[in-house]
């Protein structure tokens, strides 16, 4: 697969996601962008506040490993247990901020997909992903639609670096990336 070579290529310049994956992102367009994300083996786990939405339209292929879609709504309620958090970026640091508003996470649906599966999710629809099987390696594609991005849960945190990948990071990465593009 080209993308996965191409991305083989430039593992140094993957970069780590709040969420717990690498990413490597490409302009292909206005407003479009094509990203590889990989979750590695040894990877970290999910923050509490990772139910949250994009800005953008996705359609991803799931190239390795098996995930878990879950899809919410969001119910405004005073005494809700969950807080929502307006997303903002200061170059490669993600910052949530508490947008004030409470309630509940209302599940909607949720979806496996297992190498070779595809789906698409449109811009602000809440979800999060749970991967079952790592490395779990997704090739994704994006369409802005500037929608505003927000996160939900109950602990505030800190402003997230976005840092690139250590030598030894890259260097999973690479191998993982060419197990897969090997088929």
């Amino acid at each position: 697969m080209r993308e996965l070579v191409g991305a083989h290529q430039r593992a140094s310049d993957f970069r780590l996601h709040p969420l717990g994956f690498f990413y490597l992102k490409d302009a292909v367009g206005e407003a479009r962008t094509r990203r590889v994300h990989i979750w590695l083996p040894d990877g970290p786990d999910r923050p509490e506040n990772d139910r949250h939405q994009h800005s953008f339209d996705i359609e991803s292929l799931v190239v390795a490993g098996r995930m878990r879609s879950e899809l919410f709504r969001f119910e405004e309620a005073a005494d809700g247990f969950e807080a929502e958090y307006a997303v903002t970026y200061n170059g490669q640091e993600s910052v949530l901020i508490p947008s004030g508003r409470r309630g509940r996470l209302l599940p909607i649906a949720s979806f496996e997909s297992a190498s070779g599966a595809s789906y698409r999710l449109e811009a602000g629809v809440i979800h999060r992903v749970a991967v079952i099987t790592r490395p779990c390696i997704t090739v994704v594609r994006t369409l802005e639609r500037r929608v505003p991005i927000f996160s939900y849960g109950h602990e505030d945190e800190e402003a997230f670096d976005r840092r690139l990948c250590t030598d030894s990071e890259a260097e999973q990465i690479r191998r993982h990336l060419m197990h897969s593009a090997a088929g």
